[in-house]
């Protein structure tokens, strides 16, 4: 029996088909295993990345339609914020149907269909991208729809990157629960960026056609969508799209394809537009001849003027537009609205970090609402007063030089003009800022605020050389509180002399008599009170130099009240600018370098009646958002620079300033005390005229002058005036300010006491003192009045002769009656 040979060759076969089988078999389970462990982790990524997402707030998504505002101090609306990017909201059934039929059929044709996200269009986007990323030219735009694009540019950065992507996708399927189709598109088309000035199709409709959204053509709506891709690149004003307007007709006519792909208009329709648009991308040689032939058909009566106006356009450009300025940046309040917005932007950046471009962000789309701390009706009645020349009676000549072009030689014309003025009025206590008018006229956008300065303010801002109002700041009050002086310290209103006081004067860079008082009179020795209240140049100027480092301490308790000094190009103190003069005096002749305005020496000027407490100027209380939020809020920071005790001499003395000099600032029966000054310019001229002064409510400073450094003059008279000429619309606005409130006084702090003293030697009066009548009588902070009698003045007793003794009546004799010529008859 024969035994059959096995088939090794065909086991073989069998053993390795088996054994590639479960390899196959064992790499496709690896494979699925890892593809479900790799769907697993990018999903769990993915949902990671979605829960980081902020939330979705209604009030902000739909404060696209709502521009900033600014409330007054009673919380109605004064303002609305005009930023680079003009907005007018309106509602989307006023919008017009061809804007709305442009817009969906380029960004988001399948808008009423999807719930905020597009899913196909994504895909695509993403499918492009990768291949992108390995071509090296990557590009994530165009898969949005119009909700992921009011996402992206609302709550989210504008990165290219897929983690801003995953939340945009889920914060948009989150806003399509919870907002309507039309609020979404009505948001959309009320803040998309569409180029120039213009963000919404409002303002592009009048920036462009010089007409309502809802009044566009349907070419008109085509460009006008077409311009959110690249709105600078197909803005059709600018130079290059002058030059070639090809590229936004191009784009024009992608948009109206899309419109007819979408059946939003018809193919008959669609070649009517394409072909106008065409036409002017035509040969320029048939372009010559198709202008000849509309010329030929105007002459002939043909057609009309304005067809031919029209025609001509479109030939040129192949859309007629109507340039024309959607911006008024006039606001209502410019003097107080445009500094609110300086205060508000600053802070935000030091205080709360954001970076400039993120704040221009949250002011155009962030619907902010900025609680400002203006009294509406004191600045508009504070403004009234200024603005009428009656209260102010003050010019000055203005040099107009004009080059003659024929000859070379430089002409000069005198043109007289009104003086200007600015006030500012501050709840010292709070600090809050109640008014703050910058001019005499606030009818032109951006015009100079002499009222207000800062950092950022740009060439708006104005500062002044504040002339004798700066003496209680950088002078007097100084020397009280280090105890340099007192009221009772003697005072000499005598200038220096050249060359006998030769040291003193060279010490101050001075060869001549000096200083000279505005009259040129002085009275010898004097009070220190009589000296502020008749503002005596010699004596503050005397006063200055005795605090030693005068420039170290004058500056330095200038600068806890808000004025501003020079400063060299590292940033600290030019002393060499500041002599005795500017310090003592308040002469600067450098506009807008240095000095102060109306709002600083207001805040300045309420130490003396807060204790000696300086509190920050604030233009705004808070701001919030659009869900009501706090967004900033304004905390004014509080400096004590005086005590209680030297704040009130200088209040009291002050008083007497207004009592004796200027009446006309204290209208009612409310206390108020104040000082003048006046910053002089070349020849001794007088180009800045102030009063500042302080009520038990109020700290409020005017100013009158120009923008040209000139003299100010007497109307119709090149006679110079005193400061006293601003008293009358000063009394007029503070009447105003105080109606309704109760009538009292600044408390007299504890620690002050009344003596006399002799002001010649600042001794205890004697006998003699009395008989030189130089004896006065003031307040002493507590231990610093006279302890030592005068020794300047010797009381010496008058000699008074003796009385002579009466002779003795000699005896006369009994009985003799005398000889007739005795008392007797």
């Amino acid at each position: 029996m024969m035994v059959s040979k096995p088939n090794t060759r065909k086991n073989a076969k069998s053993n390795s088909f088996t054994y590639f089988a479960k390899f196959v078999k064992f790499f496709f389970i690896l494979f699925m295993i890892i593809t479900m462990v790799g769907a697993l982790y990018v999903a769990k990524v993915v949902l990671d990345i979605a829960e980081e997402a902020p939330e979705v707030s209604i009030n902000r998504f739909l404060s696209l339609n709502e521009p900033s505002i600014v409330l007054d101090d009673e919380g109605n609306q004064m303002d609305l914020i005009h930023t680079d990017e003009v907005r007018f909201p309106i509602a989307l059934e006023d919008m017009g149907q061809n804007v709305i039929d442009a817009f969906i059929s380029i960004e988001d044709e399948r808008f009423e269909k999807h719930k905020g996200v597009d899913y196909r269009r994504t895909i695509g986007v993403t499918l492009r991208d990768i291949v992108g990323q390995i071509t090296g030219n990557r590009d994530m735009q165009g898969g949005s729809t119009l909700t992921q694009q009011i996402i992206k540019n609302t709550f989210l950065n504008r990165e290219q990157k897929y983690e801003r992507k995953i939340k945009e996708i889920f914060m948009a399927l989150r806003a399509e629960k919870m907002l309507t189709k039309d609020q979404i598109l009505e948001t959309y088309l009320n803040s998309i960026f569409l180029g120039g000035r213009a963000n919404g199709v409002e303002a592009a409709a009048r920036q462009y056609f010089n007409k309502s959204s809802k009044d566009l053509t349907v070419i008109e709506a085509a460009y006008i969508a077409g311009t959110t891709q690249s709105p600078t690149n197909y803005y059709a004003f600018s130079q290059s799209s002058t030059a070639n307007p090809e590229k936004y007709i191009n784009r024009t006519i992608l948009v109206l394809n899309a419109m007819r792909d979408n059946k939003k208009i018809t193919e008959e329709e669609h070649a009517q537009y394409t072909e106008q648009l065409n036409s002017a991308l035509i040969d320029p040689d048939e372009k010559i001849a198709k202008s000849e032939e509309l010329r030929l058909k105007v002459e002939s009566g043909e057609i009309t003027e304005e067809e031919y106006n029209f025609q001509t356009d479109v030939l040129e450009k192949g859309i007629v537009f109507n340039q024309t300025s959607i911006v008024s940046d006039k606001y209502n309040y410019e003097y107080f609205t445009r500094p609110v917005l300086d205060q508000v932007k600053a802070d935000l950046k030091e205080v709360k970090g954001y970076t400039d471009e993120e704040i221009e962000q949250m002011i155009a789309y962030g619907g902010l609402v900025i609680h400002s701390t203006m009294d509406r009706d004191a600045q508009e009645y504070a403004q009234s007063i200024l603005a009428d020349f009656e209260n102010v009676k003050a010019e000055y000549v203005r040099i107009i030089k004009e080059k003659d072009k024929a000859t070379g030689t430089v002409k000069e014309e005198e043109l007289r003009e009104e003086a200007e003025a600015a006030f500012s009025a501050v709840d010292y206590k709070t600090g809050q800022v109640k008014v703050l008018v910058g001019g005499r006229d606030s009818s032109t956008a951006g015009t100079k605020n002499r009222s207000y300065y800062s950092d950022t303010f740009g060439v708006l801002g104005v500062l002044r050389g504040l002339g004798s109002t700066t003496k209680p700041l950088t002078v007097y009050g100084p020397a009280l509180e280090t105890g340099a002086i007192t009221l009772g310290s003697p005072a000499l209103d005598e200038q220096w002399k050249w060359p006998q006081d030769r040291e003193v004067l060279l010490s101050i860079g001075e060869q001549r008599d000096y200083p000279n008082n505005v009259n040129h009179r002085y009275t010898g020795p004097t009070t220190i009170r009589k000296s502020l209240v008749n503002s005596y140049n010699t004596v503050s100027m005397r006063t200055l130099l005795s605090l030693g480092d005068y420039r170290s301490v004058g500056v330095s308790y200038g600068e806890k009240f808000g004025l501003v000094f020079p400063k060299k190009n590292d940033g600290s103190y030019d002393y060499a600018t500041t002599g005795p003069a500017y310090l003592s005096l308040g002469k600067s002749n450098a506009m807008d370098v240095d000095g102060a305005n109306p709002l600083i020496a207001a805040g300045a000027y309420g130490a003396f009646g807060n204790s000696g407490v300086v509190t920050e100027n604030i233009l705004y209380s808070k701001v919030t958002d659009a869900d009501g939020n706090t967004v900033l809020e304004k905390i004014p920071e509080s400096t004590q620079v005086f005590s209680p005790q030297t704040s009130y001499l200088l209040y009291d003395v002050m008083k007497d300033i207004v009592k004796n000099n200027v009446p006309k600032t204290r209208l009612t029966s409310m206390p108020l005390a104040g000082k003048t000054g006046t910053n002089t310019g070349d020849g001794n001229t007088q180009t800045d005229l102030w009063f500042v002064g302080v009520s038990p409510y109020y700290s409020a400073a005017i100013w009158f002058g120009s923008d040209y450094n000139r003299q100010i003059l007497a109307p119709g008279t090149n006679s110079g005036i005193s400061s006293y000429s601003t008293q009358y619309a000063y009394g007029k606005i503070m009447a105003y300010l105080h109606e309704g409130l109760e009538v009292k006084d600044i408390a007299r702090p504890s620690g002050l006491t009344t003596a006399s003293f002799c002001f010649v030697s600042g001794g205890i009066p004697n006998e003699q003192c009395y008989i030189e009548n130089t004896v006065a009588s003031d307040l002493f902070v507590s231990g610093t009045q006279p302890k030592q009698v005068c020794t300047v003045h010797t009381y010496e007793p008058p000699v008074i002769d003796p009385i002579p003794e009466e002779p003795e009546t000699p005896a006369q004799t009994p009985g003799n009656p005398g000889n007739g010529n005795g008392n007797g008859n």
